[in-house]
């Protein structure tokens, strides 16, 4: 793993066949994500005046990171920071032309993300329509069995004064 570390930090450029291939690029919510194949030996340059290092083949085993909990997906309304984000790409690549400039995969998180508002919003709807006829137990049922505890909460918290 040391070695590994070295070779990132490593300032000059390795020998043609001892370079890392880049395999494929995709994007996630958090940026660029790029698969590289690592050669099978390389020569590490130590920073100062030391002989170089061979690094052993590819026989060693790294043991894998431990695996995290995932997050549960929460909604649209509950993520601020990718809120601005979200709006951007769907007004770019929510009904984009065979032109347009969208990867495929934001075009499927787009129409992904079109969907999902739309639902929400014809839940919010459904919800307020409840409201305005004073039916509030409803209301918050039905947000509920949307899966919109913030709306559920909200149509609570509109309900409190009046119970």
């Amino acid at each position: 793993m040391l070695l590994l570390i070295l070779a990132v930090l490593q300032t000059s450029a390795p020998a043609e066949e001892a370079r890392a291939t880049l395999q494929s690029c995709q994007t996630t919510d958090k940026g660029w994500v790029c698969h590289y194949q690592m050669p099978t030996q390389m020569t590490v340059k130590p920073l100062e005046g030391q002989p170089p290092v061979v690094a052993p083949p590819a026989s060693v085993e790294l043991s894998p990171a431990p695996a995290a909990k995932p997050e549960p997906e929460a909604p649209v309304a509950e993520k601020p920071a990718d809120l601005s984000r979200q709006t951007r790409l769907i007004a770019r690549c929510g009904d984009a032309k065979w032109y347009s400039v969208c990867l495929p995969g934001e075009r499927k998180e787009a129409q992904l993300l079109k969907e999902a508002a739309a639902k929400s919003a014809a839940l919010r709807a459904k919800v307020t329509g409840l409201l305005s006829e004073n039916r509030c137990d409803e209301a918050v049922k039905a947000a509920l069995e949307g899966g919109d505890l913030p709306l559920a909460r909200e149509a609570r918290a509109f309900c409190a004064p009046q119970r």
